[in-house]
């Protein structure tokens, strides 16, 4: 007689369908309800403004300027209106800002450069001209009792410029063989009184200010 094994039958059965078989009945009704009554989420819309909003961000900003008035406002910060005191005064403004750049123009040139370092090196009789001056005028006030002394304090002003006016005349003289040496052609036109005011002017004084120090070689 042959031995049979009574059939074993596997449970088959899926994790879910056990938890769905062990889930009561009236909770997964309940479930189902709850899921299909929840809203699915809206899909995020861009706002755009209502026209009582656009309307009152055109009054905030005001009316939008013809093509004629943006010119003229164009206009009006370029060339500003002025009034009769200002324009005096921009007159005036743009006239220094002219004679300034003029100025440097010719104080840059090669010319006065050359001159102004022949001068600065050098001591000169011109430059004590001024506190002579001022020295003889006090001396002449504290001796107007004395007549003859008072004419020879002020005789001693006439021999200081023609002292300084010798001494400009050998300086002139040196100035012109140096300036053919260095620049070949070069105008002399306004260097005499140039070299003149410069070495009657204090060291001090002097503008533009000396770029080298007395006894330097040019």
């Amino acid at each position: 007689m042959a031995l049979f094994r009574p059939y074993e039958r596997t449970d088959s059965t899926p994790s879910k369908d056990r938890i769905s078989a062990l889930t009561p009945k009236g909770e997964k009704a309940s479930a189902k309800a709850a899921k299909a009554e929840a809203p699915a989420p809206a899909a995020a819309e861009p706002t755009q403004p209502t026209p009582e909003a656009r309307q009152a961000v055109r009054r905030k900003q005001g009316a939008t300027p013809t093509r004629r008035a943006a010119e003229a406002a164009r206009m009006e910060r370029l060339h500003p209106t002025l009034t009769p005191k200002q324009q005096r005064k921009a007159d005036s403004a743009a006239k220094s800002r002219a004679r300034a750049e003029a100025w440097d123009r010719v104080e840059k040139s090669p010319e006065r450069q050359l001159l102004r370092d022949y001068v600065d090196t050098r001591w000169t009789a011109a430059e004590f001209m001024m506190p002579a001056m001022i020295l003889v005028m006090a001396a002449v006030m504290v001796t107007m009792n004395n007549v003859v002394l008072s004419s020879w304090i002020s005789m001693s002003l006439w021999v200081m410029l023609a002292i300084t006016i010798i001494n400009v005349a050998i300086m002139w003289r040196g100035f012109k063989k140096l300036l053919a040496e260095r620049h070949p052609g070069a105008s002399t036109r306004g260097l005499l009184v140039y070299m003149f005011n410069r070495s009657l002017m204090i060291r001090r004084f002097r503008q533009p200010a000396p770029r080298i120090k007395r006894g330097d070689p040019i």
